[in-house]
């Protein structure tokens, strides 16, 4: 790394100049990557989606509907809806339009619905349908659906961003004031995680084209950037500004600060990289896109930290001291951040039971965890399309589909027919199960068998929708007694694929994408700590280090979920609601790396240290002293920054916010001022303990 700053000092002009040019280019298209952002991003290529294409093929399934709810007199809104029904149907490539002469159940309790079919969720679609929309008196009429959840999710996220970021940032500001005392040490972080964001969101617009990205990608890119960038300039500042007071010239700090604080830098990247990339694991669009999302910000960041910010400080080194707004007072705060290391030092055993009787409890609220996948409950509760969809679920929502059932056989014979009557009188047995609709339910409810109604050409036209004659395809569809996405009803469907049959349809569609993440966690999970095992081992020579890193982060990261489960589904402090299925996992990927990124930051310094004196309760000391401002720094504005969300409306990101403050205040408090330093001190030199010994590194500490 020593050579590495040199050439970046040494062609700082022209490293600047590059990636002012680069910036300008990527600005261009990051301003334009919300507008690439489609849907929730919970969608896979398993047997769900293969039921929906056989259903589009073979029984013209639209993929998508919009949902025209009429609401007033029954009399007046089902005129209404016949009057809508026939204009919805002059759009132009749209598929099936149902009223309520086609289905009676959509008419009741003074409301009503037509659903109308569409091939994708563009929002000219729902354009089309609000302009054929024509009310008359005694009756309103609201939109919703998948198109229009999905389009006010994309809203409310770039609204949440904006709002959130205008808290965030001021208060970040204020504290890199504190933090450094002058205007340009502090405005130089912002800088850099305003640099990291318009890489990653710059390259995005790109990877946008070749693959959908969902649309909670924005935030998640916008809170690693900021994190990363700031946390990254926070230690190489701070470390540039060591160099300088300890006589180096500005080309010699800079270069020595890549030496030191670059090499910190890039491991702690790659820890955080390889936590994210443990996202990739789990085969469900939103993990891929907010994986590959983060991913591209954090290599945007390491990139950025190694190269444009020794630059910049080789070339504006001489103005950090300018305009002192807070007078500097390092070496108080040094003394007192020893004081706490040798208070700490002096107790190990009861600091370190103090810390864990702080920590263990909050692991109990676990066993209520509830996870759920965002639908139109995530959305602000003022919005039109949650409302509707409320309205409908209300009135409608336990009589509609609830799993599809196919079954494959001759029905052009009495065999294959006598097998749907079968299945059809079994599931309407089975006590899971409320309704049951297929062509021998329907045929039934006419007096007559299905084989008498299949045995004529117009018969099979009336079956035509239940029945692919010439494919040999029915579909049964299923109304079950539960909701769609809890447990009982996805075991059902398990049930159901495990005795051969196809299932498709909303209880389908949560069984997989749940089952899908329960069943690779452990993977993504068990990857994540061996490889950043390995990563520590070699990065500090140690074997215990690391061990003791990853336990630490996973009994803080139990606990951050345990709060959470207080916070949000006990209602005590926010309305009750369950916890967004990504968000425990997008929180571990993220903390997880982050603290890793200040375990790297701290024993680094506590390793130069060792290396320096060979004592180890003075390695602990110092480099708790040198550090730890930083590291409550760069913890206090990422709680500012991505607590900020807790003041915004789409319940996943306001989760995602209040989860990564808590976890970083839990880790930059308990973990680092306590259990970092009670454990070094209870291992003593076994913490350095490495097979054949240690080598020293050039680089000495000041």
């Amino acid at each position: 790394m020593e050579r590495f700053g040199q050439y970046v000092v040494r062609f700082r002009k022209t490293i600047s100049l590059l990636w002012l040019i680069l910036l300008i280019v990527l600005g261009y298209f990051a301003v334009q990557l919300p507008d690439q952002l489609k849907g929730n991003g919970f969608t896979r290529d398993g047997e769900f989606q293969q039921v929906e294409r056989i259903l589009e093929q073979e029984f013209t399934q639209d993929p998508h509907q919009i949902i025209v709810l009429f609401e007033g007199n029954d009399e007046v809104i089902e005129q209404e809806m016949i009057r809508h029904v026939t204009a919805f149907r002059t759009i132009e490539g749209v598929g099936q339009v149902v009223g309520s002469e086609e289905n009676p159940e959509a008419l009741k309790d003074g409301k009503g619905y037509v659903s109308v079919g569409i091939p994708d969720i563009e929002p000219s679609w729902v354009k089309a349908v609000q302009d054929k929309l024509d009310p008359q008196e005694g009756s309103t009429i609201r939109l919703t659906g998948e198109p229009l959840i999905v389009d006010d999710l994309n809203t409310a996220s770039k609204n949440d961003l904006v709002r959130a970021e205008l808290i965030g940032v001021p208060a970040a500001m204020l504290v890199l004031l504190l933090v450094f005392g002058t205007p340009l040490a502090a405005v130089l972080p912002l800088i850099m995680g305003l640099v990291t964001f318009i890489f990653g969101a710059g390259t995005l617009y790109f990877i946008a084209g070749q693959q959908e990205l969902s649309i909670f990608v924005l935030n998640a890119v916008a809170m690693i950037s900021l994190a990363l960038g700031i946390d990254f300039s926070l230690l190489y500042v701070n470390r540039f500004r060591e160099e300088r007071t300890a006589g180096r010239s500005i080309t010699a700090a800079a270069e020595v600060s890549v030496a030191t604080a670059g090499r910190s830098i890039l491991f702690s990247g790659i820890c955080v990289f390889v936590g994210l990339a443990g996202l990739l694991v789990i085969d469900v669009d939103v993990f891929q896109a907010v994986a590959i999302g983060t991913l591209v910000s954090v290599l945007g960041a390491v990139i950025s930290a190694v190269t444009l910010l020794p630059a910049l400080l080789a070339l504006l080194g001489s103005g950090l001291e300018k305009g002192r707004i807070f007078k500097a007072d390092s070496e108080q705060g040094e003394v007192r951040w020893r004081k706490l290391a040798r208070f700490v030092m002096k107790r190990p055993v009861a600091i370190t039971l103090f810390s864990l009787l702080l920590l263990l409890p909050c692991l109990i609220p676990l066993r209520d965890l509830e996870l759920n996948i965002p639908q139109a409950s995530a959305l602000p509760e003022d919005y039109e399309s949650r409302l509707a969809f409320e309205a409908w679920e209300k009135t409608f929502g336990d009589d509609g589909t609830d799993a599809v059932v196919l079954l494959k056989a001759d029905f052009q014979t009495e065999q294959g027919l006598e097998q749907l009557e079968a299945l059809t009188t079994r599931l309407e047995a089975d006590e899971g199960v409320r309704g049951v609709v297929s062509a021998s339910s329907l045929a039934e409810a006419n007096g007559l068998e299905v084989t008498q109604v299949a045995a004529t050409e117009q018969g099979k036209q009336q079956l035509a929708s239940l029945i692919a004659f010439e494919n040999g395809i029915a579909r049964v569809n299923v109304n079950l007694t539960g909701d769609p996405g809890d447990k009982a009803s996805q075991e059902w469907v398990r049930e159901i694929r495990e005795q051969g049959y196809q299932v498709g349809g909303p209880a389908a569609f949560n069984q997989e994408i749940y089952d899908e993440i329960y069943s690779k966690m452990p993977l993504a999970l068990g990857l994540v700590l061996l490889a950043t095992f390995i990563i520590l081992l070699f990065a500090f020579r140690s074997i215990l280090i690391p061990i003791k890193a990853i336990l630490m982060n996973l009994l803080s990261l139990g606990a951050t979920f345990g709060l959470l489960v207080i916070l949000f589904e006990s209602g005590w402090v926010f309305p009750a609601e369950t916890i967004g299925i990504l968000t425990p996992v997008f929180i571990f990927s993220l903390v997880f790396g982050l603290s890793m990124d200040y375990e790297v930051f701290l024993v680094s310094r506590m390793e130069e240290y060792y290396e320096e004196t060979g004592d180890n309760d003075i390695a602990t000391e110092m480099g708790l002293a040198k550090t730890s401002k930083i590291i409550t720094s760069a913890a206090l504005i990422m709680i500012v920054v991505t607590g900020a969300f807790a003041f915004t409306g789409v319940s996943p990101i306001k989760q995602l916010g209040v989860g990564i403050a808590l976890a970083i205040f839990i880790d930059a408090t308990i973990i680092r001022m306590f259990l970092v330093p009670a454990l070094m001190k209870l291992f003593g030199h076994w913490n350095w303990w490495w097979p054949g010994g240690r080598t020293k590194r050039k680089i000495k500490v000041h």
